[in-house]
């Protein structure tokens, strides 16, 4: 069902399977036989899901998603010089710290393969937890009862502003010198424009008025670049690339914002992942955010 579903035929899945396509059919008939309904139904000579097939398909690849896990372990305990090693990360955090961290794991440990997952940090939270990935690189706190959080490096918010601006000399942004800007940041559902908004609350100041809301630091630092306003981002975004035409200016009031390590709750961590989060204490001692 699980290689049908994915590959959209009876004889992709034979293939993929490395069995025939008349052992597919029987099992497939089998199955729809003890579930006491369709699975799929014929329409123009192909296979299209019933929609009790589609409703089945999340549990069923989450339940893969753990054979994978079990799979990785695995092969990590019965070699522990390769392996998997699979690592979800907020996607500014995905360009801040990861390209030169990867980059000296992987002079230690060539032939472990990495898969980077850039997503937001709740999915990030959330995949650590149902232990489908092996640590996460997220905007905390972190409050999920599934991971052990451990914290990488504090940052801050930063006001950013193309070369020229009116601000770009000052020494620092205040949150009153926003009024009439066009303010590009994250949502306020998001971990930092909530910490944005109660940091401003608490020191007695109107928060900015977003016009934009970005997806990330440095789609909103992408947006300034090309004229659409100035942005409130976390301060590591400058790691991400060369920003040459961006000023990036302490933003007051100071909001801190917290990196962190996260790993599935009572799980031992595997060489690899304890080698990858050393090179990534090692980045982050070496620059200045």
């Amino acid at each position: 069902f699980h290689a049908i579903m994915r590959t959209g035929s009876v004889t992709a899945a034979a293939q993929e399977l490395h069995v025939s396509q008349p052992a597919i059919s029987a099992v497939l008939k089998h199955t729809e036989q003890g579930l006491k309904f369709k699975l799929f139904e014929r329409i123009g000579g192909r296979l299209h899901p019933t929609p009790e097939a589609s409703a089945l398909m999340p549990d069923v690849n989450e339940i893969f998603g753990r054979v994978d896990t079990l799979s990785r372990l695995v092969q990590d305990m019965r070699d522990g010089t390769s392996g998997r090693l699979v690592v979800a990360a907020s996607p500014t955090l995905v360009n801040a710290f990861l390209p030169r961290a990867v980059a000296l794991f992987r002079a230690r440990r060539p032939a472990v393969t990495l898969v980077i997952r850039s997503l937001p940090t709740p999915l990030a939270v959330e995949r650590v937890a149902r232990r489908e990935v092996d640590m996460g690189i997220v905007y905390g706190p972190v409050g999920d009862a599934g991971v052990e959080a451990e914290e990488l490096v504090l940052s801050e918010i930063a006001c950013v502003l193309p070369l020229g601006h009116a601000l770009a000399d000052k020494p620092y942004v205040d949150a009153t010198d926003l009024a009439g800007e066009a303010v590009i940041s994250l949502g306020a559902l998001t971990s930092l424009g909530q910490a944005i908004e109660a940091q401003c609350h608490q020191a007695g100041v109107m928060p900015p008025v977003i016009a934009i809301e970005a997806s990330s630091s440095l789609t909103a630092c992408l947006m300034v670049s090309e004229g659409a306003g100035i942005a409130l981002v976390d301060r590591t975004t400058a790691l991400s690339r060369s920003f040459c035409e961006l000023v990036f200016k302490p933003f007051r009031p100071t909001i801190p914002v917290r990196i962190q390590l996260i790993y599935p709750l009572q799980r031992p961590r595997s060489q690899a992942s304890i080698q990858l989060s050393d090179a990534l204490r090692r980045v982050v001692g070496s620059v200045a955010p």
